[in-house]
């Protein structure tokens, strides 16, 4: 076998093997398009719950994750010149959204992401530490740490988690 021949060879299965398409591989069971239906903030003795919560999306392929959601019960105001805003429709809009995308690692119970682009300047390189469990079309997805990447903490770390309820909208299929 030739040294391009090799190459080209080499570069497919580094492709196949970071998409979890290698024979005998796992690939993750979150993969897929999730649409958020609830978020609980749960402490030690109270709960705040949206029921019905505002659009929300996870969306993880076998190696990356994007989500994007709102943590308000009431729809986010629209700008009332959506390209000339003001700076406190500005600072509203940033306040009603959540969003980072990355990497992530998972366990058959777990998932640990990290952050290569966030809402929050300075946050790319942070983890945040979820437990998961998937019922059909359901997952529950219990953020319950987060570490910044200076190593410290948020926080609420220690007082609460947020447990979110998503719907499946889309698988990932390897074939």
């Amino acid at each position: 076998m030739n040294r391009i021949s090799l190459t080209v060879m080499l570069v497919f299965l580094m492709g196949w093997a970071s998409m979890g398409l290698v024979p005998g591989w796992v690939l993750s069971p979150v993969l897929g398009s999730w649409s958020m239906k609830e978020i609980h903030w749960i402490t030690k003795d109270t709960t705040y719950s949206i029921e019905n919560a505002q659009p929300g999306i996870f969306i993880f392929t076998p190696t990356s994750y994007s989500l994007m959601w709102i943590p308000v019960d009431a729809p986010r105001q629209a700008f009332r010149n959506l390209s000339r805003p003001t700076d406190a429709e500005i600072k509203a809009g940033f306040q009603t959204v959540v969003f980072n995308a990355g990497s992530y690692e998972w366990t058959d119970s777990t998932l640990t992401s990290t952050a290569h682009i966030a809402k929050v300047p300075g946050f790319e390189g942070g983890r945040q530490y979820f437990s998961y469990k998937i019922d059909r079309d359901e997952m529950i997805l219990t953020m319950f740490d987060e570490t910044y990447p200076d190593g410290s903490k948020p926080e609420w770390y220690g007082r609460y988690v947020t447990k979110f309820v998503l719907r499946r909208m889309e698988t990932w299929d390897a074939e």
